[in-house]
């Protein structure tokens, strides 16, 4: 956990004492913008910076060449800018999974392939960069103005709070608190409100999931399990990924609060939702709001009939699954969250919601919902054949 380190604890107060220090909005953007080169170079290393630059600037400069474009050669320019993070991701992140799948049915690949079926280095949050450099391209293909100062756009790159796990910001919010310059860290509104969500992200991380963690990790070293540790190993882990996520996001959140800077909110009470659908309003907001906007509404989203809506819907969500690594698993799990939207979706067609709930329907609602979740990080964290030893013990069979 890069926030949870003693270089970076060091590292923040240097940077936020320099940043008050140092005179005029533009020197301080300037510095902010070498302090996250700083931090970026010191966990990422020479190997996992020099992809990333080289990926940015390929989409500074096909952003502005995009913006330029009409027609046909516009699309050109942003299937392009998209093939260079996706290509990215694909090889760094995927590759080996991809090898493995193919072998299945062509065994010499990995032979044939050499070294280019091995794992190589993996680049410091390549999946975020890639989500927002897909963003930036799709949202300038539509028609917003790309950044043509390029430090502007290495910050919005680079920017070291949100550059490890989000959240996923957007470009355009970023680009308004930054292109003026900074104010002193001091100054700003926010630095209370920064100070109180980082205090309350670290006690989520350290005190409650890590905790988490430590039961989960008994109950996971029982050979066997029975009804009672399944059910309390399901808490366990939707509590433990909770708080570690929710926990990283405050902090992220808050730090850069502390600098004078808003970042979007990625999480709003999860467990108390009703239904799937309320669950990914309110789970992880920023990565369910980029898969909505450039995966599932591009497929077609809910415009071509209920059919293409549900498999629109499955695939954006397995597609989510996988973007948290490379193993079928993953996969399940989206498959699982996917099938869940789907079922909610006909449920509400077929009975539409009418006013207010009675209470006892609303606690019932969150009770399921919770059951449905915590189920599927079973999915999430182990192995098919494992979840299905799980899953029957379960059901007594």
């Amino acid at each position: 956990m890069i926030f949870n380190t003693g270089w970076f604890l060091v590292f923040f107060v240097a940077a936020y004492a320099v940043l008050n220090l140092l005179p005029g909005r533009q020197l301080r953007f300037y510095a902010l913008l070498i302090l996250s080169a700083v931090f970026h170079w010191h966990f990422a290393g020479p190997a996992g910076v020099a992809p990333i630059v080289a990926m940015a600037l390929m989409v500074y400069l096909i952003a502005l060449r995009l913006s330029a474009a009409t027609g046909a050669a516009r699309r050109r320019w942003l299937g392009l800018g998209l093939a260079v993070p996706v290509a990215g991701l694909v090889f760094y992140k995927y590759r080996v999974f991809v090898v493995e799948n193919l072998a299945l049915a062509w065994p010499s690949l990995p032979q044939r392939l050499g070294p280019w079926s091995q794992a190589p280095f993996l680049p410091l949050a390549i999946s975020f960069f890639t989500f927002e450099f897909v963003h930036y391209l799709v949202d300038v293909y539509h028609g917003g103005q790309p950044l043509r100062r390029p430090s502007v756009f290495a910050l919005f790159c680079i920017y070291f709070p949100s550059i490890a796990s989000g959240p996923i910001k957007r470009y355009q919010d970023f680009n308004a608190q930054v292109d003026g310059g900074l104010e002193r860290p001091w100054k700003s509104s926010l630095k209370w409100e920064g100070l109180a969500q980082v205090i309350t992200g670290y006690f989520k991380k350290i005190v409650v999931a890590d905790n988490a963690a430590v039961l989960a990790g008994l109950l996971e070293a029982r050979t066997e399990l029975g009804r009672g540790p399944v059910l309390m190993l399901m808490l366990m882990l939707s509590i433990r990924i909770l708080f570690d996520f929710s926990g990283y996001s405050d902090m992220a959140i808050g730090f850069s609060k502390l600098l004078g800077l808003r970042l979007p909110a990625n999480f709003n009470f999860p467990y108390w939702a009703t239904n799937p659908s309320d669950f990914w309003r309110r789970w992880h907001m920023s990565l369910s709001s980029w898969i909505r906007d450039y995966i599932y509404i591009p497929l077609g989203g809910s415009r071509q009939g209920a059919a293409r809506r549900v498999a629109n819907g499955i695939v954006a969500m397995v597609i989510c699954g996988l973007w948290h690594g490379p193993a079928w698993h993953f996969a399940l799990w989206g498959l699982f969250h996917g099938a869940g939207l789907a079922l909610h979706g006909a449920y509400r067609q077929w009975r539409p919601a009418q006013g207010t709930p009675a209470a006892w329907r609303t606690g019932l609602a969150r009770l399921a919902l919770f059951g449905f979740v915590s189920y599927g990080w079973l999915l999430f964290f182990y192995p098919l054949p494992r979840v299905l030893r799980m899953t029957a013990t379960l059901l007594g069979l």
